[in-house]
């Protein structure tokens, strides 16, 4: 087992003991229902038959409570070795299992606030993988309860580890444990691992979640690094209010663009610029080309069409050329509308807007 799954297995046997030990005193199947009270939700405590060990300052814990609040599962520990009952007020992660795209989800929310999405991988062939041996959080609204199946004695670590709702169960544990205990929220950051190429939300020096293509934010921009960077500055927030962050640490540069064949610059512009994409990916644009999202293009009031401009975001010093082919925008003060795809280039997409140098590029 690598250092990485080790970590996420210490998280997931404290739900997968738990979860083991209700089955077999049920043939299988536990049900807890909710209860009708108003001041709160249903909490449940359901002791181990054994301790464990989260990533957590080598804590012991000896429950895992799960409370339902209609489609919403709470998910929280206690290190006491007395089996107590978690407060709604103390447990501030909750999951809720959904479908996406036709994929097994389960989204990780903070407060009420959605802050990661665990993702089912798809398999070589692209379609979405169903492993039967996992185990399953469901959720029931009408009934308020919560349905834990047990999974196959057989099931090993990968079992679980590819399981969203198992992902998202561990990290919610570790979450609600981090701030019964008073994490520092500041201590949290994104950073790039050179070794494992790959990019980590991390609390002091040890790890929590790690960004991919099955772990993503919620509103996912479809940028690993600005995904990584939203959802740590989210729980920065949530955590205790700390400063959101600027960058992931460590990041590479971007590797920089082609150079166009149109180096000429003919005149200069500058102002603020905005994006757009999601609601007019597929319509016809001004020009009449159909708008694609993802490509290097923008709308200007007056520009012909076809034109180059190099847009420079002056916050971040990133540049990208674009194509003229829309018109707009049409709020005040901004002078250039990039393509989703444009603005991600230039880290445009989480501020939403940023002032910017326009360079009007003509042939050399």
């Amino acid at each position: 087992m690598t250092q990485n799954n080790q970590q996420l297995w210490s998280s997931l046997m404290t739900a997968a003991l738990v979860i083991g030990t209700l089955a077999t005193s049920s043939s299988g199947q536990a049900s807890v229902a909710g209860t009708a009270d108003n001041d709160s939700d249903a909490n449940v405590a359901i002791a181990e038959s054994a301790p464990n060990h989260i990533a957590n300052d080598g804590v012991t814990t000896e429950s895992l409570t799960i409370a339902s609040t209609e489609d919403v599962v709470k998910v929280g520990e206690y290190h006491s070795r007395t089996s107590i009952e978690l407060s709604q007020s103390e447990a501030i992660a909750r999951i809720l299992p959904h479908q996406l795209d036709d994929r097994q989800a389960a989204t990780l929310y903070i407060r009420d606030i959605p802050v990661i999405t665990f993702l089912a991988p798809l398999d070589e062939g692209g379609s979405a993988t169903r492993d039967d041996a996992s185990a399953d959080v469901k959720v029931s609204g009408s009934q308020e309860s919560v349905v834990l199946a047990q999974a196959s004695a057989s099931s090993g670590v990968d079992d679980y580890a590819q399981d969203p709702v198992w992902r998202a169960t561990a990290i919610a544990a570790n979450l609600n444990q981090l701030y019964r205990s008073g994490v520092d929220p500041s201590s949290i950051t994104a950073i790039w691992d050179d070794e494992g190429d790959r990019l980590v939300i991390q609390v002091g020096d040890r790890e929590l979640i790690e960004i991919n293509d099955i772990t993503i934010l919620p509103d996912t921009t479809r940028n690993p690094a600005e995904d990584a960077l939203q959802a740590t500055n989210r729980l920065r927030r949530l955590l205790g209010g700390a400063e959101p962050l600027g960058e992931v640490y460590g990041l590479p540069a971007p590797e920089p663009a082609p150079r166009s064949s149109y180096d000429v610059v003919l005149r200069t512009l500058s102002g603020m610029a905005s994006w757009y994409g999601p609601g007019f990916h597929g319509n016809y644009s001004a020009s009449g080309e159909i708008f694609d999202q993802n490509a290097m293009t923008a709308a200007h009031p007056s520009l012909p069409f076809g034109t180059q401009v190099r847009v420079t975001n002056l916050d971040t010093g990133l540049s990208v050329v674009v194509r003229i082919n829309d018109r707009g925008p049409y709020a005040h003060g901004r002078v250039i509308d990039l393509s989703a795809g444009a603005a991600q280039v230039i880290g445009l997409v989480s501020s939403g807007v940023a002032p910017v140098s326009l360079d009007v590029l003509g042939n050399n």
